[in-house]
């Protein structure tokens, strides 16, 4: 595009949608860093806002913010940032979201009004507590935000005094942002966090803490003692008691969008979770979850518009392959994923606790799903079924097979001799025991209970194999998933040592 006039291509950048915005920075961004956030600081404080374009400029600004601000800040900067201080053009916690992108010491020190601004917006005119109250209760999602922009951008001693102020607290919204402090790296914070939560003495005080000993390993004997000692003190809940009051504030059930994925060859699934807070104000999470790790990561993105969340929604619909899930099964994956990463010594990531908050999640705790194996009519299958999702990548590498193989790197699968085929064979029956057998009654079980449940015959696919791993023929040629996995494990590993790849670590 023609470079005339750098402020009007921003404001038509920002007037962009979101996944578009991200698309053409380098297309409508040609001046240089300085003059492009000198641009942008004019922006934020002149431009009349609709929410998606002060959710850009606020995005577009912290990105380069992050990726260009100078150490020390450069004396034009700090004017710039004293100009955003007393702006009445974004909120306060639009200020914070700005200033989170440099680090707090640097701003005590330079820049002016920085303090005041901070004692202010944490009392925030009454108190801490009203602040975080009326920010989640508004919109849930801002619990993610506040997280991010106070929470990880805290020394302790500063997250030390905003739970002396929060100490005692019964608001729901108050014990669910102080669960997420008992997960803190320095050990008094994540302990105040702890003591402030019992201090409450109520009934979400007692949830909360049991949610802590649940998910939270370091902390598991101290909430552990603190929820029985407060539930011998208070009068016996009732017994349709839930597990603490909904933050989504419109029912926990009216969702957008429950998906998830089946496992693929590697032992990993997606869900994808879409909800709808507000007028044109959509949040989005994604959970990937891996058999020999749990809970390996939670993506969560708040504030979106409905074009950002269906660009976001096609983005991710067009890697996988997913099915749409109630509730209450999709919470039984995650429950089961958060056992088999215990299990293994993995820790659920915080996201994760904060993302169960946000949408109001009932009883987490890690719990082994036992899978359905139901009756079913055995389905003859041909080696064009193997490539249909998620079977392109069931074959094993593991360093054994690599040691086997090593002396016929350069050679085809053809050349390798019959008795250390039927030696690797013999290996990969018993990987596919015990691994692509879990596999096949986790993707049967997740179709089962889809709205797609009427896709039999991709279900009895799964327990045809199922069968066949778990009573092989006679000679592993017999079946087409053994005999297909055996020969495509041989061909990639001599395809990887022929590139130099020589352990399995290397392609991970």
């Amino acid at each position: 595009m023609a470079r005339k006039n750098q402020l009007a291509d921003l404001r038509r950048l920002i007037a962009l949608p979101p996944r578009d915005m991200r698309r053409q920075v380098s297309r409508y961004i040609y001046e240089d860093p300085n003059t492009v956030l000198r641009l942008l600081f004019r922006l934020i404080r002149t431009e009349k806002f609709t929410s998606q374009k002060k959710d850009n400029i606020l995005t577009l600004t912290k990105f380069i913010l992050d990726r260009h601000s100078p150490r020390p800040l450069p004396e034009w900067l700090i004017n710039e940032l004293k100009k955003v201080l007393s702006t009445e053009n974004i909120s306060d916690l639009d200020k914070a979201i700005i200033l989170s992108a440099f680090e707090p010491e640097d701003l005590l020190e330079s820049l002016e009004g920085f303090e005041d601004f901070v004692e202010e917006f944490t009392d925030f005119r009454d108190s801490f507590e009203d602040f975080i109250v009326d920010q989640i209760r508004s919109n849930p999602s801002k619990l993610y935000d506040i997280h991010k922009v106070i929470i990880e951008k805290s020394k302790p001693e500063g997250l030390l005094g905003m739970i002396e102020d929060l100490a005692g607290s019964e608001e729901p919204e108050v014990l669910c942002f102080l669960e997420h402090l008992t997960y803190h790296h320095d050990s008094d914070v994540s302990l105040s966090a702890l003591r402030a939560i019992e201090m409450a003495s109520t009934q979400d005080a007692i949830n909360i803490l049991y949610s802590v000993s649940c998910l939270n390993p370091l902390m598991k004997d101290e909430a552990e003692r603190s929820y029985i000692s407060l539930m011998q003190e208070l009068p016996l809940a009732p017994e349709d008691m839930t597990f603490i009051t909904d933050l989504s504030r419109e029912g926990k059930n009216k969702y957008v969008d429950l998906w998830v994925s089946l496992i693929d060859g590697n032992g990993s699934m997606s869900a994808f979770i879409g909800k709808k807070f507000g007028r044109n104000n959509y949040f989005f999470a994604s959970i990937l979850m891996k058999l020999k790790v749990g809970i390996k990561d939670t993506i969560i993105l708040t504030n979106l518009t409905k074009e950002g969340y269906n660009d976001i929604k096609r983005e991710y619909f067009s890697e996988l392959s997913y099915y749409p899930v109630k509730e209450d099964y999709l919470l039984k994956l995650i429950k089961h994923f958060m056992k088999k990463g215990f299990s293994n010594g993995f820790a659920i990531p915080l996201d994760t606790v904060i993302l169960k908050n946000i949408l109001g999640w009932q009883n987490i705790e890690p719990v082994e799903y036992m899978l359905e194996t139901p009756d079913y009519k055995p389905l003859c299958y041909h080696p064009k079924d193997m490539f249909q999702f998620p079977f392109e990548t069931w074959w094993m590498h593991e360093d054994n097979i690599y040691r086997l193989l090593k002396p016929y790197k350069g050679k085809q699968t053809c050349d390798i001799p019959d008795s250390l085929f039927h030696k690797i064979a013999e290996i990969f029956l018993d990987y596919a025991r015990r691994e692509a057998v879990p596999m096949c009654e986790l993707c049967s079980d997740i179709i089962r209970n889809s709205s797609y449940s009427r896709r039999t015959k991709l279900r009895r696919l799964f327990l045809t194999i199922r069968n066949e791993i778990l009573n092989p023929p006679e000679t592993i040629f017999q079946s087409t998933f053994l005999n297909f996995g055996v020969v495509a494990t041989i061909d990639h590993i001599l395809h990887n040592l022929a590139l130099g790849v020589d352990i399995s670590e290397m392609i991970e």
